[in-house]
């Protein structure tokens, strides 16, 4: 055996790794060096080592390398046998992560706990009033106006999350941690409402100018039109008529240049 799956791959990596090494089991051969013997009869010549990180997640094969090792599993185990479709291989093999985040595990981690911290507030908010600015004590972060009247539930609840996100962010970056602050706004990014995002970039405005700037350029980037504008129409409730501005810069910018990269290799993690 050549080691096992590292268990700090990302979910996409883990699925591919996962399928490599049922393919390469179909194969029926003693060793890595037998496999690579059988995978150069068919042209492609690759160190044992290289299939090694390959089966262990380490690093991604290329599209051909799937191909041939599906291809050769079949032949050797049968169509029965091999219960994965080359569609389904290359659905996988897509959707797995091109490199591997070093700093995602525990920022996915913390996002984690933060989520159900964000639940467990809700659900014991759905029965207790959101208390008045003036009883949140004088280390919390007010937003800059009040919320409408008829919101004071819903507020509790997007201002709960926005807090927690603020609090990490803010504190990853005051520790010196900037590149681990940004990668877990993107991360975290994803799963909040407009009503969630703008209480976060103006609790970020008081805190971390910085910060607040990144997370506008990051939800003009990644989120749909229609949430872009319910941000920027939240951000102007709180009085950030510029921020709003800047959302709608961003997301225009970024429609004009089609898919971020970045945010290309982060959306599968």
């Amino acid at each position: 055996m050549d080691g096992q799956m590292g268990a700090d791959l990302p979910p996409g990596r883990q699925a591919l790794a996962a399928v490599i090494m049922e393919l390469y089991r179909h194969l029926a051969v003693a060793t890595l060096e037998d496999a690579a013997e059988l995978l150069a009869s068919r042209g492609w010549r690759k160190d044992p080592s290289e299939i090694s990180r390959y089966r262990r997640g380490r690093r991604k094969p290329p599209v051909g390398f799937v191909r041939l090792l599906h291809c050769l599993a079949v032949e050797r185990a049968g169509r029965e046998a091999v219960e994965l479709t080359v569609d389904e291989l290359l659905e996988i093999h897509t959707a797995a992560e091109p490199t591997i985040c070093r700093t995602c595990t525990p920022i996915r981690q913390e996002n984690e706990r933060l989520r159900s911290e964000r639940s467990r507030l809700v659900a014991s908010q759905t029965n207790h009033p959101f208390p008045a600015d003036g009883d949140m004590g004088a280390s919390t972060p007010l937003l800059p106006v009040p919320f409408r009247a008829g919101d004071r539930q819903r507020s509790a609840r997007d201002v709960a999350a926005a807090r927690q996100l603020a609090a990490t962010a803010v504190g990853f970056h005051g520790s010196g941690q900037t590149s681990h602050a940004i990668s877990w706004l993107q991360d975290a990014s994803t799963a909040l409402t407009p009503l969630e995002s703008a209480a976060s970039i103006a609790l970020l405005r008081q805190e971390q100018t910085q910060l607040a700037d990144t997370v506008i350029s990051i939800h003009g980037r990644s989120r749909t039109e229609t949430d872009v504008i319910r941000i920027a129409l939240e951000l102007h409730e709180y009085g950030l008529p510029e921020d709003a501005s800047a959302l709608l810069r961003a997301a225009s910018i970024s429609r004009r240049r089609g898919p971020d990269p970045y945010l290309a290799r982060r959306g599968s993690s």
